[in-house]
């Protein structure tokens, strides 16, 4: 059964099945359900899939949601749906428009063929930073393989080009002046912030072009990974000033303080971190395969929502990400790094006495 929303949508799915999911995913997904209903007006939705998601319902007396033992279809069927309610208040709220466009989001069989063209060239003038990079190559090397495009290529920032030569791909190239180029920041510019920072770029091409969209893409593996020389004692400081979510002076030089009680420190950092840190600190500039070489080595990584975290995260080098702005934003963000946890500004305090 579909009904229309208290807000212009038609035909709003009320009918969900779970898969077997964690129980963590099972209080996220309930939570979720009970908002998708409030905030569209709709009295009461159906879910089946574990017996946990019952329980839940009763212990935290959700009346919005029903649990049912199993449905006859048509259901939508969770899986099916991006898992990237996993953000606190926001997560919900991105939940409930996902489970609302739901009805509209066709089977992986009936997936309509991807309409972007092999040898299409996008163009990055806005998203020319480090992170921008790594998110838009890894989406786009992923898009084409899932949607059998043979090659595409990018072009704009110089990052973009060492980017596609350090890391491994098969299907994203690029190329200096091209004679005709997409505006692959008005792609990426449709993104969704809910989404991991190496799925966003993935989801706005599906959504720019069609095909099958991946909800957990992977980081790539490099091209040649560099032999290491062993284990360096060195913890690396990543606190840019030109972050967009840089950490208080003080913080950041009481954070520093702490870690160098623990082995060397060395801050990664041109002259504008030089200036926001203080001249006393070892410095280091590297081009990106000597950041990598040194990130594989180090034996820790300290660093903040930026482009540098992110490589960190993609290589799984050992490290911690300070948040600085919205604690839930920043792990939605690096939430797909297995070896980086994200922790607030004031938890340093209490991890780094």
């Amino acid at each position: 059964m579909n009904r229309t929303s208290i807000n212009g949508r038609e035909e709003l799915p009320t009918h969900f099945a779970a898969a077997d999911i964690p129980t963590r995913d099972c209080v996220e997904l309930t939570a979720g359900l009970a908002s998708y209903a409030r905030t569209h007006g709709i009295p009461q939705v159906e879910v089946s899939g574990p017996p946990t998601i019952g329980e839940l319902i009763e212990e935290f007396g959700f009346d919005e949601v029903r649990f049912v033992d199993a449905h006859q279809k048509p259901a939508v069927d969770i899986p099916a749906v991006p898992r990237t309610w996993r953000c606190g208040q926001r997560g919900l709220s991105c939940l409930s428009e996902q489970l609302a466009d739901a009805a509209r989001v066709p089977s992986e069989a009936d997936t309509p063929p991807t309409t972007l063209p092999d040898g299409a060239v996008m163009w990055f003038a806005r998203h020319n930073r480090l992170g921008d990079a790594l998110g838009i190559v890894t989406g786009l090397e992923n898009y084409c393989r899932d949607n059998a495009v043979g090659s595409v290529a990018v072009t704009g920032s110089p990052i973009l080009a060492e980017v596609v030569e350090t890391f491994a791909c098969g299907r994203v190239r690029y190329v200096p002046s091209p004679s005709e180029a997409i505006s692959g920041d008005a792609i990426f510019a449709r993104s969704s912030w809910s989404l991991p920072w190496l799925d966003r770029f993935n989801h706005a091409v599906t959504g720019a072009f069609g095909g099958r969209a991946r909800h957990q893409v992977s980081p790539l593996p490099l091209r040649e990974a560099p032999t290491p020389s062993g284990q360096e004692n060195v913890v690396y400081c990543q606190l840019d000033a030109r972050s967009s979510t840089p950490l208080p002076r003080q913080s950041a030089r009481r954070l520093l303080n702490q870690v160098a009680a623990h082995g060397e420190v060395q801050v990664l950092g041109g002259p504008d971190t030089q200036d926001y840190l203080g001249q006393d600190l070892t410095y280091v500039r590297a081009d990106l395969p000597e950041m990598v070489a040194r990130l594989l080595s180090c034996r820790f990584f300290v660093g903040c929502d930026s482009g540098l975290g992110h490589l960190a995260g993609c290589l799984g080098a050992p490290g911690l990400i300070v948040s600085t702005d919205d604690f839930e934003t920043t792990w939605s963000f690096f939430r797909g790094y297995a070896s980086l946890s994200v922790i607030p500004l004031a938890a340093t305090e209490l991890l780094l006495p």
